[in-house]
């Protein structure tokens, strides 16, 4: 059986992967949706948004990443620690609340963004899957109008002939003529309410992806901060040092080596730059430094 200070040592351990595995699922989400919505953009321009495809993209990506990031954050952030270290004074003080707070904004904007990624989802399923039929249902109302409009037109040049046609009450009850105003009120109002419908689920689209693009953006600037203070986390580094390419396609180019060099800060490791610092600190946590030569870096997709 474990004794406790086994048992804190795995679960200290276990606390730095999840930290770990929260950043590097998060920069994968992060371009994941990125790539998502320049396609969305590009189709919402061209009036080609219904027939993008753009539903499975976002369903695969809502119920993978988004959800294992949901899970992540909640085994980080709801664990009883929601509040800020008592008796610290300073420096110290403000840390711990910096920390407390951006541990509550990352559990609500992860869980958050889990659910907006459903929600497009759905709301992706609706545009792309009746969108098109209301557009048909639409054509056919306006073809049974026009020739609801072409049945009257004879009428109306020769009211001469008009006799000659049978009585409207010898007429099958359950057969109007098209050019019934009745049958005419509701076509046009099924004409109406197709358009409003078609309308209303392209908004709520473009609602929602805007929602999901500004909440991953803040969240993004919070991760930043948050992997950074992530204090002694061999396991973060050696993530970071695996994923650089990753870390620059979201943060841009040079983001890796600033952010191994904060990191790696006051650490002790030699090294001129940050990625040989933060090699140096792995190498002497763990010793796990195959393939993390200054020029590698894992594809984005990795």
């Amino acid at each position: 059986m474990a004794q406790p200070a086994e048992r804190g040592q795995f679960g200290a351990r276990r606390r730095k992967e999840q930290v770990a595995f929260l950043v590097v699922k998060f920069l994968r989400l992060y371009l994941g949706f990125r790539e998502i919505a320049t396609e969305f953009n590009a189709h919402s321009a061209a009036g080609t948004l219904a027939s993008a495809g753009l539903f499975p993209k976002v369903a695969v990506l809502a119920q993978g990443l988004g959800f294992d990031l949901k899970e992540l954050a909640h085994a980080l952030f709801r664990n009883g620690q929601s509040q800020p270290a008592e008796g610290l004074k300073g420096r110290e003080a403000l840390d711990s609340m910096k920390n407390t707070l951006e541990r509550r904004f990352l559990d609500s904007s992860i869980g958050t963004g889990f659910h907006l990624l459903l929600i497009l989802q759905e709301s992706l399923y609706q545009l792309e899957r009746y969108s098109p039929e209301l557009s048909m249902e639409k054509e056919e109302i306006e073809r049974v109008m026009e020739l609801s409009r072409a049945d009257r037109a004879p009428a109306a040049r020769a009211p001469a002939r008009a006799p000659a046609r049978a009585p409207a009450a010898r007429r099958p009850a359950a057969h109007p003529s098209p050019a019934d105003p009745a049958e005419m009120d509701s076509l046009y109002a099924l004409d109406e309410i197709s358009a409003r419908m078609s309308a209303d689920a392209a908004d709520l689209v473009q609602g929602v992806m805007k929602r999901c693009e500004d909440l991953l953006e803040a969240t993004a600037r919070v991760i930043r901060r948050f992997g950074t203070s992530a204090n002694e986390n061999e396991i973060l580094v050696l993530n970071l040092l695996r994923n650089r390419a990753l870390v620059e396609a979201v943060y841009g180019e040079g983001a890796a080596e600033t952010i191994l060099s904060e990191l790696c800060s006051g650490k002790g490791p030699r090294g001129r730059t940050g990625v040989e610092k933060a090699i140096a600190f792995v190498k002497a946590r763990c010793g796990n430094v195959s393939g993390l030569g200054p020029a590698a870096g894992a594809s984005p997709g990795a």
